[in-house]
């Protein structure tokens, strides 16, 4: 970091009193960009200041988590509170990242951002330019993931409020979205590059279906998830979704949701009526849904609990 970087930290962690690990001085008129992670899950904010330190804004960005699969989480924020007005791209790359390349609708290409400290990359955005996606760059100078438009959230601070548009998350509860039908187990192994585990128990008399390999909207890079559901009388349905893991949009619970035990981790739990679940193990991340039965929170936990990679696996 330059001499102008270095003064801009010493004024950001001044004025917020906690260390700030990347920054963006003054320039053009425009105030200090200050960005820092905290909380768990993680979750970057960043902060305006005028060179005399004084605070202008601080908006926190939506939790996220770079990993080797998903090498890059992303937020454009845009400050506009007058006689303030700028657009930051907000990064935090994995350790196997040494640079972030946003992808811009412009003529004029983006500058790479080199990883400060906790991976942050910060970028000054043109106003109203769409940012197409952001690459993780490794330190050989090759691509090793892409976020996609879709992931990327655009936040507003218009300094009473923060507005916009949450970036799209991997929806591990959700029902069964785009994708392909795959003929059986094995060739859903193969088309996702890893095995599905399966639950040792579900309710009598439901019937598995065929696996459907679904590609993230967010990172069309990283491996697919897999979907399988088993149907039951009358419409009941259970449907398990898994991908590598950890996350990029981790499940932060929120009303409605509680904390419930999956064998040695938490999961996250919502009903009553369509219920949810979701956990993640150190190298997989899964999503339940359970619909259309009596005691569906229940079902969905047993279930769940019976999820492992040594399940038998009857038919196709």
């Amino acid at each position: 970091m330059d001499e102008a970087g270095e003064r801009a930290r010493e004024i950001a962690e001044a004025a917020l009193g906690h260390p700030v690990p990347d920054v963006l001085p003054a320039e053009d008129g425009r105030p200090i960009v200050a960005a820092s992670v905290a909380g768990e899950p993680p979750a970057a904010r960043v902060a305006w200041l005028t060179p005399e330190g004084e605070v202008i804004a601080r908006v926190a960005c939506p939790p996220g988590r770079p990993s080797r699969w998903r090498p890059v989480v992303a937020a454009a924020v845009s400050l506009e509170v007058p006689p303030h007005a700028d657009r930051v791209l907000v990064a935090r790359l994995a350790a196997e990242a040494a640079t972030a390349q946003p992808l811009l609708a412009s003529d004029e290409p983006a500058a790479a951002v080199p990883a400060g400290g906790e991976g942050l990359a910060l970028a000054r955005i043109p106003a109203e330019v769409a940012i197409i996606a952001v690459d993780a760059i490794d330190a050989s100078g090759e691509p090793i993931g892409r976020l996609a438009r879709p992931g990327i959230s655009e936040l507003r601070f218009d300094g009473s409020s923060v507005s916009g548009r949450l970036g799209a998350t991997h929806g591990m509860g959700a029902g069964i979205g785009s994708g392909r039908w795959a003929a059986g187990l094995a060739e859903a192994a193969f088309e996702a590059g890893y095995e599905a585990w399966l639950p040792a128990w579900v309710p009598e008399g439901f019937a598995r279906g065929r696996p459907r390999v679904e590609p993230d909207v967010a990172y069309p890079a990283a491996p697919p998830a897999i979907v399988i559901a088993w149907t039951g009388p009358d419409g009941a349905r259970v449907l398990l979704r898994q991908a590598p893991a950890p996350l990029a949009s981790p499940e932060t619970g929120g009303r409605g949701a509680r904390r419930v035990a999956v064998g040695p981790v938490e999961g996250v739990l919502r009903g009553p009526r369509l219920v949810t679940l979701v956990w993640e193990l150190p190298d997989r991340a899964f999503g339940l849904q359970a619909r259309g039965m009596a005691g569906a929170e229940e079902v969905a936990l047993r279930v769940a609990r019976s999820v492992r990679p040594d399940a038998a696996r009857p038919g196709p």
